[in-house]
């Protein structure tokens, strides 16, 4: 059943039809991705599904208890209601509400017991919800909430240095960031999810996807990251001119199936549109001849036809090119023993660095490791604590930060275009503006008053304008959406000149750069501090080479002699390197593997003898708290076991001679 059903619901904006019949059932535990072009109305299909719409026609409907959580575009940890409070307490309480309501209670009973005695009728009441209470508490996970919050904060990129931080000391990221922790982990049934990648990296990205495929919540998503779509969504839904219309498969699925489908409905409108005026033509000949009783019965015919909709096409790309005014000399970048810290951290560390003209270069690293830090350095904007900088013979570079400072608030659109190029006419510029989907309601308007797409995409269009042979891009698709991504992506493929771009967006990296410079991830040792690495590819290359490195790295780790109660020799000398195991050595972890197995149906076992007596009337209050301890240790060594009887698993299935 349903969780959330809308049925033939329609919303209006003044004139403009924003919904028309949108039929929609989200199912559970589907994952949907919601596209459409900018001002389509997916924020107004997503405030409809979480009921903060008040729709004139149509219906919403909610199943049972559902509960739904919604992360909206300007969602970040309120920091009014309470400025001083620390980040781990707050996420906490906000995040595990329910489990914090239950404690409350419980420990409430439990005081009640352990106070002056009650009638029998009474205590008995008492011990009955307390049983009930400690089930709710245990299905929900309540042992584990302290682990639960700290692997998720680490995972959206909050690290430990944060968590003691009053929400006033946040940064607007971080804030946000947060209050995607307090969504994902209060165990909703319906995801709402509006740009969650937003102001996530590379690794937390990564981690999001994990998360919600193996949350068991349903989930509608809003996202121009379509290599984030495709990793996470099994269906999509596309709003086009009020019409929903939904596909059972990823973005790519979609995207090929809308060109197949406007192909279909071009043909079938193509044919009625024939049709018609061969029926008019008839009519026209007919309706005063022999044939009059004919002609008047297929005019009635044609009248009560109900007329097909002329399909858009799928938005093709804006049309625009970046051509150089003149070419850089071979070497445009070199660095020596480039160096730079940020308050007393290792940023960047004794950089050698060579960079060719037209190559195309992607920068990649954690958020605050120094990815725009090395940009500033590039351009001038930030001195070096060691090395330096070298620019080659007939370099002009064009920058463009995550700060949009390219363009200036004060003047028009056409005015700010018109400074780069004062020799353009004004329709000349139009034209220019217009192809990249500015339309004529902008050209006046103040750049001050733009949508942050908007500032992004004029200030692409400055340094299309400006010519310059070596572009500088700072996360260049932020506040973009897909079609401007797609045209960008075209546009850099075809420039002939070179580019440094950091980004997030692993798609455009995939399509522009043939080189990578990677920063350490964050939970890298310390000793990897400032270093960078050099990897001749684009995205999925590198993804598929680290996991190769990561996996020979395991087959070299060797487990401690002590058996299962250190899984891989964790804090021990590791084993000679071997590139596979022998029989002997893979009978061993067998062996351990066989042993943790019974452990952990033991720990299993003493945990649900623990949760029954806890919840037994006979069970007094003492105990009944030493067994909630109990639990929170079986939990903890669960965990554990697991951990070791994977990690053996693991090593048998890629260290065993293929040949033996």
């Amino acid at each position: 059943m349903a969780l959330v059903s809308l049925d033939n619901l329609n919303f209006d904006y003044g004139r403009e039809k924003i919904l028309r019949g949108v039929n929609l059932a989200l199912q559970p535990q589907v994952r949907c991705g919601l596209v459409g072009a900018n001002g389509a109305g997916k924020t107004t299909l997503m405030a409809a599904l979480a009921g903060r719409l008040d729709v004139p026609a149509g219906t919403r409907q909610v199943q049972g208890s559902v509960s739904i959580a919604t992360l909206r575009q300007e969602s970040t940890l309120d920091v009014d209601e309470d400025p001083q409070a620390l980040l781990l307490h707050r996420v906490g309480e906000l995040a595990f509400a329910r489990e914090r309501a239950l404690e409350r209670e419980l420990a409430e009973i439990t005081g009640q017991l352990s106070g002056e005695a009650q009638a029998p009728a009474a205590t008995e009441r008492l011990i009955q919800r307390q049983g009930h209470l400690q089930a709710e508490f245990e299905r929900l996970g309540g042992y584990a909430m302290r682990s639960r919050l700290e692997a998720a904060l680490l995972g959206v990129g909050l690290p430990t240095e944060t968590w003691r931080r009053p929400l006033s000391a946040l940064s607007g990221g971080e804030r946000r960031r947060a209050a995607l922790t307090v969504v994902l982990l209060g165990g909703a049934d319906l995801l709402l999810l509006d740009e969650p990648t937003n102001h996530l990296d590379l690794a937390s990205c990564e981690w999001l996807e994990g998360f919600l495929a193996t949350c068991g919540s349903a989930a509608v998503i809003v996202s121009h990251d379509r290599y984030f779509l495709d990793r996470v969504t099994t269906r999509t839904l596309h709003l086009d001119r009020g019409r929903l219309v939904n596909y059972s498969g990823n973005y790519s699925f979609f995207a090929e199936q809308s060109r197949m489908r406007y192909e279909q409905d071009l043909n079938a409108w193509e044919r009625q549109q024939a049709r018609i005026k061969q029926t008019e033509e008839y009519i026209r000949r007919n309706i005063e001849g022999q044939n009059t009783k004919q002609a008047q019965a297929r005019r009635k015919q044609l009248a009560k036809e109900e007329r097909l909709e002329k399909p858009t096409p799928p938005a093709g790309l804006y049309s625009f090119s970046l051509t150089p005014a003149r070419r850089s000399g071979a070497t445009v970048l070199q660095t020596e023993d480039l160096g730079a810290t940020v308050d007393g951290r290792t940023l960047i560390e004794n950089l050698n660095l060579h960079i060719s003209r037209d190559e195309k270069v992607g920068i990649l690293g954690p958020n605050g490791c120094g990815k725009s830090t090395l940009l500033r350095i590039f351009v001038g904007q930030r001195i070096p604590d060691s090395g330096r900088v070298v620019v080659g013979h007939g370099v002009d570079i064009g920058y463009y930060d995550q700060d949009l400072s390219l363009v200036a608030d004060h003047n028009t659109v056409l005015a700010e275009m018109a400074a780069v190029d004062p020799r353009a006419t004004p329709g000349e510029l139009r034209s220019f503006l217009g192809a990249f989907g500015f339309g004529e309601e902008i050209y006046d308007r103040q750049v001050g008053r733009l949508s942050g797409g908007e500032r992004g995409r004029l200030s692409l269009l400055r340094l299309v304008k400006e010519g310059h042979n070596s572009l500088l891009l700072d996360e260049p698709t932020n506040h973009l959406d897909v079609r401007s991504r797609e045209s960008l992506e075209a546009a850099l493929r075809e420039y002939p000149g070179t580019v440094v771009v950091v980004s997030h967006d692993r798609r455009f990296l995939d399509k522009i750069v043939h080189r990578l410079l990677v920063f350490p991830a964050r939970d890298a040792d310390a000793r990897d501090a400032g270093s960078i690495e050099d990897f001749p590819g684009n995205y999925s290359q590198w993804v598929v080479a680290k996991g190769e490195a990561d996996r020979e790295q395991r087959k070299f780790d060797a487990p401690s002699p002590s058996g299962p109660a250190s899984p891989r020799g964790a804090g021990e000398e590791t084993a000679a390197p071997k590139p596979t195991l022998s029989k002997n050595e893979i009978h061993r972890r067998q062996q351990w593997i066989a042993e943790v197995e019974g452990r952990i149906k033991k720990l299993e076992a003493e945990q649900t003898t623990a949760v029954e007596a806890i919840g037994r009337p006979e069970t007094d209050n003492e105990d009944r708290l030493e067994l909630s301890r109990r639990c929170r240790e079986i939990e903890t060594a669960l965990t554990t076991c697991l951990e070791q009887w994977e990690a053996w698993h693991l090593e048998i299935e890629e260290g065993a001679d293929p040949q033996s």
